[in-house]
């Protein structure tokens, strides 16, 4: 190989190594992406907007809804279904889950009205009965969103102001939400150009499933489904970075390497050497 051919390799060797190493020093100054934790609140928001649209709920109206159960996860949930229900301008009030059907609720409100005030049980002394009767009015249906304040109602208060009756709340719909799937992966592992970096695609993929209850009777009469799936791409340095140790539908696992990407670069670089030499060795 003459002397220029060994230049041209050099020069071409030395500007495919800058170009490769340019990117990543570029994209160490621009901030990290939105985590996978937000991603996945965005795409569970986008499933219940999809549900509170196909709901049979008019704006404006009134609903009850099931309390989440106590895990991160379905909390989310929730608060997406109360985005969606007030942007919709609709009453929420949250009840539990495994609330009473109407008749047992009815008669249970018969017999305490019947009955005299509770006296302490056994050596419960009064302070305590008082906590527990606390405990018990905390367990009643709590109004999350008023639209006749343009705002959350406090605890308890609907619309009018008065506190609410348990036969008012078994006159709305209730509305009962499950998450059947919600996590965050990694389909695809790939290079970002010949000399780039490792980049990740990234998807978070949500699916919830609802169900409306009559008034009264709690029959089932609306069932309906919505998911969602967004994607972006982020590098594959950044990936622990965007996870939350603490919720596992946040990890996922990064497709591995093949050997055939990890020697292709190197092969076309000796390919583009060899032509280079072979180009200015035939030169006269």
């Amino acid at each position: 190989m003459t002397a220029r051919a060994w230049t041209g390799a050099a020069l071409l060797v030395a500007a495919a190594g800058w170009l490769g190493g340019a990117a990543p020093a570029a994209a160490a100054k621009k901030p990290l992406p939105e985590s996978n934790l937000v991603l996945l609140d965005r795409a569970l928001a986008a499933a219940a907007r999809q549900l509170v649209e196909a709901a049979p709920l008019p704006a404006g109206g009134r609903v009850a809804l099931a309390k989440a159960e106590d895990t991160p996860l379905a909390l989310d949930v929730e608060r997406a279904l109360l985005e969606a229900l007030t942007a919709k301008r609709i009453e929420v009030w949250l009840v539990p889950a495994t609330a009473a059907p109407a008749e047992t609720a009815a008669a249970g409100r018969a017999g305490a009205a019947a009955a005299p005030p509770e006296a302490p049980r056994g050596d419960e002394t009064m302070a305590e009965l008082q906590a527990r009767q606390r405990a018990q009015a905390a367990a009643k249906p709590e109004a999350v969103f008023d639209p006749g304040t343009s705002g959350a109602a406090a605890a308890g208060a609907p619309a009018g102001g008065a506190a609410a009756s348990a036969a008012e709340v078994d006159g709305l719909p209730l509305l009962s939400v499950h998450p059947d799937e919600a996590r965050v992966d990694y389909p695809r592992l790939y290079r970002s150009g010949l000399f780039g970096g490792m980049m990740v695609e990234r998807r978070a993929i949500t699916r919830l499933s609802a169900r409306l209850l009559r008034p009264q009777s709690r029959a089932v009469y609306w069932t309906s489904a919505a998911d969602t799936s967004l994607a972006d791409h982020v590098a594959k340095s950044e990936v622990k970075l965007l996870e939350d140790p603490q919720r596992a539908e946040t990890r996922g696992t990064v497709p591995s390497q093949s050997w055939q990407k990890v020697i292709e670069p190197v092969l076309v670089v000796v390919l583009v050497v060899g032509l280079v030499s072979l180009f200015y060795t035939n030169r006269p």
